[in-house]
């Protein structure tokens, strides 16, 4: 029976979208007595989501203390559908590239070029590709100086899909209306054209949550600025053309180049810069959680001589045997519609897990390794996954942090990511006894401040993994052991600046800057202010490194800090270098990252360089209900 209190908060939630439809400004809402001086919704029962939220530890300076308590999504039997693979986007010729909707007498769609230039802050303006350009008086006619260019198209449209048999279909957005998005298989020195076509309703149609308007970030390709999906890049709808752009799209172009081509003179870049397991989202102004909440996100993957996904190189699991999973969590109402509360700022948690766009599935596989490439992207949980067979946690290797390739295979049996965190896994199922195991995650998290630090036991099964298909092939991929004792497998992508000593001492002499990620003035905050797209907090000149220091000064909080176009090098956490071969808090600190694990009350200091092209990008929490409330900052490349 339900409780007196579980209809409140079902009243609470449908009075705040209410509130939302009626498009209340701040303003209003403040004379209406509907927040706080601080900017917080008031908590009142049959308004706010904490008025019945289960007690934390409390303490005078964090009067917030209260859990978020929702109604409860729509039961579900798990595991009765298969996991869905990602949808394989294929490249278009460069003459078939459209634009806007079909003719509405011919039915055809309008063929148009890219002409050179995309549009920027808010469609106002138009810009031309820093290192693409067309001739439009030669049919096919372009220049791209990274190699021969592939061209795609995206439509981002709104769908109706059905996330688990048990349930109607839910109103979502997608990239060609898919949850994730399409899968891109890209290469090193074939640069990509992406045309991405606006074709969601009109903003001036309600919505509960979201908004119309698009720009698309590829995390964390080496890009440049105007096709970085920088928040203020966002652009219209074809539904609500403007001047600037009457046919709502935009063309982003990506190099595929790997970092430190200019200082080497060539146009490949370094192979220790090599990225892997990419991925793409909308990135919109204020918006991004809605966005992606509402189903904004894809999968890019890129591939070189190493990691070339055919089998050859270091003969890694390819095919049908390297397996992209994206991890979200929704919150359905009775109707089975996805469920976003704008006034909790501290972040967005669903009590329905999806892997591919399906709520807690099946995957069926061959006793063989697999690759599998694990992403979270959020809005605003954290995972630790473990698979576990009903008695044991099972180990795996781990190839890869933030879809880099790590120096070496490490054995493990959990890997942390946070919000926008990538981890590639291999696992042997050849050496599994059993017939069923669960891919589970063990970290606890209550609210979207961030996991608790509990580590559950067994944890919550995601997808069940049934070992019963038989052998279509001979496993053709190498044992990541490598025939190594110990943890520490087979050798993987070298690390830039491998002397690890040697660039502790390069870093000890380089111009430093603090970043402190901090909560006030009812938002999030980075050294005091909140994020202003036409202050430049940092203006670094081209080739130029830098150690930052990424700061999280209290609270009881935890931010996932991401910094757009290059890598990093964590140098040491609260003090502490970090170790090879190791991990901390099941996460990998030493290789190559995009993202920073900013727990409670730590200081991690990191390596920077900033090469090759010049442009304004931001850093930001990728708990992205921190970035929306305003948790960002912009740096240029001068």
């Amino acid at each position: 029976m339900t409780s007196w209190k579980d209809k409140v908060a079902l009243t609470a939630q449908r009075n705040r979208q209410e509130i939302v439809k009626a498009k209340l400004s701040r303003r209003e809402m403040m004379r209406l007595g509907l927040l706080t001086a601080g900017g917080s919704l008031i908590v009142k029962a049959g308004l706010s989501s904490r008025a019945f939220g289960q007690p934390t530890a409390a303490s005078l300076a964090d009067p917030d203390t209260t859990l978020s308590r929702m109604p409860a999504s729509p039961p579900i039997k798990p595991f009765v559908q298969q996991m869905p693979r990602l949808t394989l986007k294929k490249p278009i010729k460069s003459n078939q590239m459209t634009a806007g909707l079909p003719d509405p007498i011919t039915g055809k769609a309008l063929l148009l070029p890219c002409d050179g230039t995309t549009p920027i802050d808010g469609a106002t303006k138009r810009i031309d590709h820093q290192y693409y350009k067309h001739n439009p008086n030669v049919e096919g006619a372009f220049i791209d100086k990274f190699g021969e260019t592939k061209f795609y198209e995206l439509e981002m449209k709104e769908a109706h899909i059905k996330l688990h048999p048990d349930y109607g279909a839910s109103k979502v957005w997608g990239f060609d209306g898919q949850v994730p998005g399409p899968l891109f298989r890209a290469k090193y020195g074939e640069p990509a054209m992406v045309r991405f076509k606006n074709h969601l309703p009109s903003v001036r149609i309600p919505q509960a949550f979201g908004i119309a308007e698009m720009t698309t970030h590829l995390h964390n390709g080496h890009t440049p600025s105007e096709s970085d999906g920088n928040p203020v890049n966002y652009f219209n709808s074809v539904n609500d053309p403007n001047a600037v752009n009457p046919l709502g799209f935009k063309d982003q172009h990506y190099p595929n180049v790997k970092a430190g081509y200019t200082k080497r003179g060539d146009l490949s870049g370094d192979p220790t810069e090599a990225l892997g397991s990419l991925w793409y989202h909308d990135h919109h102004l204020d918006f991004t959680a809605q966005n992606v909440y509402k189903g904004m996100f894809g999968c890019y993957n890129l591939f070189d001589e190493l990691d070339t996904g055919d089998g050859t190189g270091l003969r890694l699991p390819h095919d049908d045997f390297d397996v992209p999973i994206m991890f979200n969590d929704f919150l359905f109402d009775q109707d089975c519609q996805t469920v976003f509360d704008l006034f909790n700022l501290d972040g967005i948690l669903g009590d329905r897990f999806a892997a591919n766009g399906a709520i807690q599935p099946k995957l069926e596989v061959e006793k063989r390794r697999y690759r599998f490439r694990l992403y979270a992207p959020g809005p605003s949980r954290w995972w630790e996954f473990a698979l576990w067979d009903g008695t044991n946690y099972l180990p795996f290797w781990q190839i890869s942090s933030d879809g880099n390739l790590l120096p070496n295979a490490i054995q493990v049996t959990s890997t942390r990511i946070a919000v926008a965190e990538r981890t590639d896994i291999i696992v042997d199922f050849s050496k599994i006894k059993a017939r069923r195991i669960y891919l589970v995650n063990r970290l606890e998290q209550v609210n979207g401040r961030g996991p608790t630090g509990r580590i559950l036991n067994p944890g919550q099964p995601i997808i069940q993994i049934n070992l019963t298909l038989p052998l279509s092939s001979t496993d053709d991929s190498a044992d990541p052991s490598a025939g190594q004792a110990g943890i520490v497998g087979m050798p993987l992508r070298p690390l830039p600046d491998p002397d690890w000593k040697a660039l502790q001492a390069k870093a000890a002499k380089l111009p430093t800057r603090t970043w402190r990620f901090e909560r006030g003035s009812g938002g999030w905050m980075v050294n005091g202010k909140f994020f202003d797209e036409n202050v430049v907090s940092a203006a670094i000149p081209q080739e130029s490194e830098e150690v930052w220091v990424i700061q999280n000064p209290g609270g009881s909080w935890r931010h996932p800090v991401h910094i757009h176009f290059e890598e990093h090098r964590v140098l040491s956490r609260n003090g502490v270098p970090v170790k090879p071969n190791t991990q901390i808090n099941a996460s990998v600190d030493y290789a190559r990252k995009d993202v920073i694990e900013l727990n409670t009350n730590e200081e991690v200091r990191i390596f920077m360089r900033f090469r090759d092209m010049k442009g304004r990008y931001v850093m930001h929490c990728h708990n992205v209900v921190h970035e929306d409330h305003a948790m960002m900052i912009r740096w240029d490349i001068v």
